[in-house]
C-alpha cells in the first residue's frame, strides 16, 4: 500500500518522508499504515505506538509532519536542551483541532526531518514507556 501511495509523490518529498519513514520504522512497536486524516481530509501516513498516534505526514505543496501534543509530552520538550528550538517553539505553538492540540513542522530539508527525528524519538520513549 505504501508502494502506490508513494507513485504519487514528488521526488524531493519522497526523499525526504523515506529518510523520515526509515527513521520511525527502526523505533521499537512502530505500526505505519495509510488513512484518512479526519481533519485534513487527505490520505496520509500515520505512524502509531501501540495504540497512541507518533506522527502523520501530509504531503501537499509542502512535505509536513502534524504530532500530537499532550501535556506532559510538552513538558518533557520544553525541558529537553537537546532538541532544535525551531521543533520545540513549534510543540508550544500547537493548534487545537478536534480536542487534541496539534504541532505542524515542515518538512521540506534534510536538516528539517533531521530536526524532527529527536522528537519523535522523544515521543516514541513516551509511548512505549
Amino acid at each position: 500500500m505504501i508502494k502506490d501511495f508513494l507513485a504519487k509523490v514528488n521526488p524531493k518529498q519522497k526523499k525526504n518522508f523515506t529518510a523520515l519513514r526509515t527513521s520511525l520504522l527502526a523505533l521499537p512497536e512502530t505500526e505505519e499504515s495509510i488513512e484518512i486524516d479526519e481533519i485534513e481530509g487527505e490520505w496520509c501516513p500515520a505512524y502509531r505506538v501501540r495504540g497512541s498516534d507518533l506522527v502523520w505526514v501530509h504531503f501537499d505543496e509542502h512535505l509536513w509532519a502534524s504530532i500530537p501534543v499532550e501535556p506532559e509530552f510538552e513538558k518533557k520538550v520544553s525541558q529537553d536542551e537537546n532538541l532544535d528550538g525551531g521543533v520545540v517553539d513549534a510543540v508550544k505553538e500547537a493548534e487545537d483541532a478536534s480536542g487534541v492540540r496539534w504541532a505542524r513542522m515542515d518538512l521540506d530539508s534534510d536538516e528539517e526531518v533531521d530536526s524532527l527525528i529527536p522528537l519523535l524519538r522523544l515521543r516514541h520513549s513516551m509511548l512505549i514507556a
